[in-house]
C-alpha cells in the first residue's frame, strides 16, 4: 500500500520534487539490495569472519572495536539544515582518502607497466615491490605485537601461542600486504559513508587521526621509495641501458617520461601530505604528559615548513645518491634506520614501534607526539623523550645524508662519477652535480633550522599547562610591580 502511495506522485509537486522522490526511492532499493547481499555474504563466510575477528581482537583494544561497532550501528537523529563544515570534511576526505589514493595506485601500476613494456623487469618489479612494502612492514609489526604483547588478565599475561594462532598470523603476514592498498580505500570509504549516513562529526573524531596513522606507512614506505626509484630512472636517462636523446625524443619515450614524472609528483605530494597530517598533537586524556593544542596557535605553519623542507631534502638526496653512489646508498639508508632504532630504544619505545617508526622516520621524523599508533599500539612519550626523539632523529639522519652529499662532491672532484646518467657532456655533468650538492646542503641546513623553530615555537608549548603558564606570568608581573 505504501508503494502505491509512493508511485502515485502528487501532480501538484514541482518537477524537481518528483525527480528527488524518484531518486530517493531508487537509492533505497539499491541500499536494500546491498544490505541483503552483504548479510548473505556474512552468513556464507562466518568462519573466515570469526578468524578475522580473532586476529583483530588480538591487535586492537576491545574498547576500540566496540566503539567502532557502535558508530557503525548507531542511527542518530539527523538535524535539519546544512552543516557546511561537515560537508567540507566529506568532500575533502572523498578526495584525499579515496580519489587521490586510487590515482596514486594507478600511477604506480602505470609506471610498472611502462617498465615491463620496455623490458626493464628490474624497475617494473621494484615499482610493484614498493607498493607491497608498507603492508609487509605493518604486518611484521602487528604479528610480533599480537603474539608477544601481555594484555589478558590481572596482572596482564601473554595469550597462549597455539598452532592455530600461528597459522592465522602467517596469513596476516603474507596476505595483508596485498590487501593493504585496497584496505586504505575501503576504510576511507567507510569513514565517508558514516559521515554521510550519520550527519555528525563522531566518525571523524573517532577514526580521523587513527586512520591517518594507518595510512602513514603507505605515505612513507611506498611514496618515498617510489619517488627515489622513478627520479633515479629519470636522472640516468629513463631508458634501459642507454641515455635518452632529448634532441630527438620519440613519442613512446615522451609518454613514458610523462607517466614517470607524474608518478614522481604524486609520490612527493603524498609524502608531504602524510608527514603533515600524522605529526599533529594527540591530546588523549590518558597521556602521561598532557598536550594542550591551544598553546601552539602557529603549530600547522611551522609543521608545514619543517616537513616540506625535510621531505624534499631527504628523498631528493636519496634519488641523487642512487645515481652517483649506487650500492653505497644502502649503507646510508641502513645507518639511518639503525640510528632511528637506537633513538627509539633509548626513549623506551616497544619493539613493534621501533620497527615501524624506525623505518618511516628515514624520510621524516615521526611518532614524537603520538599517544598510540593507529589506535592500536601504545607510544605515549613524555616531553623529554619527545624532544630527544624529534631533534635527534632529525639531526642524525640529516647529518648522514650530508655525509653522502660530501661523498658525491669528492667523486666529482676526483672525476670518479659513474658513467650512467642523463647528461653526456662531462663539463656540464660536473656543474650539474656540484649545483645539486650545494642546493641539497642548503636544503639540509634549512630543514634542520626549521626543526628547531618547530620544536621551540610549537611542540614545546604543547606540553605546558596553561594554568601553570598563567600563574608564572602573574608571579612575574607581581615581581615587576614590587621591584618598581
Amino acid at each position: 500500500m505504501a508503494d502505491d502511495n509512493e508511485d502515485n506522485e502528487d501532480p501538484r509537486s514541482s518537477p524537481y520534487q518528483r525527480l528527488k522522490a524518484k531518486a530517493k526511492k531508487k537509492l533505497d532499493h539499491i541500499a536494500d539490495d546491498v544490505s541483503r547481499e552483504f548479510k548473505e555474504e556474512l552468513h556464507d563466510n562466518k568462519k573466515h569472519i570469526k578468524n578475522a575477528e580473532d586476529v583483530a581482537s588480538d591487535l586492537v583494544d576491545p574498547e576500540t572495536l566496540d566503539r567502532l561497532k557502535e558508530i557503525i550501528l548507531e542511527k542518530p537523529e539527523i538535524e535539519q539544515g546544512c552543516d557546511y563544515k561537515l560537508w567540507f570534511h566529506i568532500i575533502k576526505k572523498t578526495i584525499t582518502y579515496i580519489i587521490m589514493k586510487l590515482v596514486d595506485i594507478g600511477t604506480d601500476f602505470g609506471a610498472s607497466y611502462q617498465h615491463f613494456k620496455r623490458g626493464d623487469l628490474k624497475y617494473g618489479f621494484l615499482t610493484l615491490f614498493f607498493v607491497y612494502l608498507p603492508g609487509f612492514v605493518l604486518s611484521v609489526g602487528f604479528t610480533y605485537w599480537g603474539l608477544t604483547t601481555e594484555r589478558k588478565g590481572d596482572p596482564p599475561k601473554r595469550k597462549e601461542i597455539t598452532c592455530k594462532r600461528i597459522v592465522k598470523y602467517i596469513g596476516l603476514l603474507f596476505l595483508f600486504p596485498f590487501l593493504y592498498p585496497l584496505l586504505q580505500v575501503v576504510l576511507g570509504f567507510l569513514l565517508v559513508a558514516l559521515l554521510v549516513r550519520r550527519r555528525d562529526h563522531e566518525p571523524l573524531k573517532f577514526m580521523g587521526h587513527d586512520l591517518k596513522q594507518f595510512k602513514s606507512l603507505e605515505g612513507f614506505l611506498e611514496s618515498g621509495p617510489q619517488f627515489a626509484l622513478q627520479s633515479y630512472i629519470l636522472m640516468i636517462g629513463q631508458k634501459k641501458d642507454t641515455n635518452i636523446d632529448f634532441n630527438n625524443i620519440t613519442e613512446d619515450d615522451a609518454e613514458r617520461l610523462a607517466i614517470l614524472s607524474f608518478s614522481v609528483l604524486c609520490s612527493f605530494l603524498s609524502l608531504v601530505k602524510t608527514a603533515y597530517q600524522v605529526n599533529v598533537p594527540d591530546p588523549d586524556s590518558r597521556r602521561q604528559d598532557k598536550q594542550h593544542k591551544e598553546n601552539a596557535p602557529c603549530f600547522k605553519v611551522t609543521l608545514f615548513f619543517f616537513k616540506f623542507t625535510c621531505v624534499l631534502f631527504r628523498i631528493l638526496s636519496l634519488a641523487f645518491f642512487f645515481v652517483y653512489l649506487r650500492q653505497w646508498t644502502m649503507v646510508l639508508v641502513v645507518t639511518a634506520f639503525f640510528s632511528n632504532v637506537i633513538i627509539l630504544f633509548c626513549v623506551g619505545a616497544s619493539t613493534t614501534i621501533i620497527i615501524i617508526l624506525g623505518a618511516i622516520s628515514i624520510f621524516v621524523p615521526n611518532g614524537y607526539l603520538l599517544y598510540n599508533f593507529a589506535g592500536t599500539i601504545h607510544v605515549d612519550l613524555i616531553r623529554s623523550d619527545s624532544k630527544i626523539l624529534f631533534l635527534t632523529s632529525t639531526f642524525v639522519v640529516n647529518f648522514i645524508w650530508m655525509a653522502g652529499i660530501i661523498a658525491v662532491m669528492v667523486l666529482a672532484e676526483t672525476s670518479r662519477l659513474p658513467d650512467e646518467h642523463v647528461i653526456s657532456d662531462q663539463s656540464t655533468q660536473y656543474k650539474f652535480v656540484m649545483g645539486m650538492n650545494i642546493s641539497l646542503l642548503v636544503m639540509g641546513v634549512l630543514s634542520s633550522i626549521m626543526a628547531l623553530v618547530h620544536w621551540f615555537a610549537s611542540i614545546a608549548p604543547l606540553f605546558e599547562d596553561p594554568e601553570d603558564s598563567m600563574s608564572l606570568q602573574l608571579q612575574s608581573e607581581q615581581v615587576l610591580i614590587l621591584s618598581s
